[in-house]
């Protein structure tokens, strides 16, 4: 039988990793908005345009249908599409203040 002599402060060191590793983890973080959230609906003409909000991409408007929540406070929305000249809107939100918007893209043309 081989055994591996193993350092005496790894046993230690092992402790501390688990240690920090179990305090890194526990809550699953959440995708769902606070109460004090502000909500956000846009709708377009272009379904599957690009959703920026202050300068950070979301996502395509067709998989966020239920809208974005976003602090209270001004925020820089941007609907861009290759076809389409981007569109921008600053909205000023109030605390769990709910928005529906219509947008429409202007196609560029050739």
């Amino acid at each position: 039988m081989i055994r591996a002599r193993l350092p005496r402060a790894l046993p230690g060191r092992a402790i501390l990793l688990l240690t920090a590793l179990a305090a890194c983890g526990g809550s699953k973080p959440t995708n769902r908005p606070s109460r004090e959230d502000a909500v956000v609906v846009l709708k377009a003409n272009v379904r599957d345009a690009q959703l920026y909000v202050d300068g950070r991409f979301i996502g395509p408007l067709d998989a966020i249908g239920g809208g974005v929540a976003v602090a209270p406070g001004t925020h820089r929305f941007e609907l861009r599409h290759e076809e389409y000249f981007s569109t921008y809107l600053e909205l000023t939100l109030s605390k769990s203040e709910r928005k529906k918007l219509a947008v429409e893209l202007a196609p560029v043309l050739p």
